[in-house]
């Protein structure tokens, strides 16, 4: 609640010293709670401090989330049932109470071949491979890698992650399976050729 009230306190000050407020997106707002009582508080005093300055929730986007030893069932605004979701996308990084990777594995491969689709032209015209590689790692790689830092390092998101790479890598090169295995490269001789950074 403390954020909450920080922000009615710069609204106060705002008003008070005749300063602009401008605040003509507030997305991506999460609140944190104990209980589901707490959670109805602090939403009911977020929507009236918001409103007070011209904002108004969307009640399409706000969504409650809880865990199993959540005490309540449900939460409303302004009489409207919030509804519950297993998980959601938060700053770009999907979220769920078991921290199931699967979902965010799932993007971040999409997002990595959507990365790599307009390149592809590009790089197939490069003979530099150094700079081939430097542009895949800059737009890529982010692309793939973004918020691991947030993941549990375990095998299985280790190997979901260098399989997607593999495959990248493969594409960059012109190679798919098939034409690795007539060609006798293994893994490690495509990654000496694409000079690729690994992604683990």
């Amino acid at each position: 609640m403390d954020n909450i009230q920080t922000v009615s306190r710069v609204i106060e000050v705002c008003r008070e010293y005749r300063l602009a407020l401008v605040l003509t997106f507030a997305e991506d707002i999460v609140l944190f709670s104990r209980s589901t009582d707490e959670a109805q508080a602090m939403l009911n005093e977020l929507n009236e401090v918001g409103k007070k300055i011209g904002l108004r929730m969307n009640r399409t986007k706000t969504k409650f989330m809880k865990n199993a030893f959540c005490d309540g069932e449900r939460i409303e605004l302004e009489g409207t049932q919030i509804a519950e979701t297993m998980s959601y996308v938060y700053l770009g990084r999907s979220l769920n109470m078991e921290n199931d990777l699967k979902e965010e594995l799932g993007r971040r491969r999409r997002a990595a071949w959507a990365a790599f689709g307009p390149l592809r032209e590009a790089t197939d015209q490069l003979t530099d491979h150094e700079l081939r590689a430097h542009l895949f790692d800059s737009t890529v790689l982010p692309a793939l890698c973004y918020a691991a830092e947030t993941w549990s390092d375990t095998a299985a998101t280790l190997k979901s992650l260098r399989t997607v790479h593999r495959a990248l890598e493969r594409c960059l090169l012109r190679y798919n399976r098939r034409t690795q295995l007539q060609a006798g490269f293994r893994s490690s001789d495509l990654r000496r050729i694409s000079c690729l950074h690994d992604p683990a």
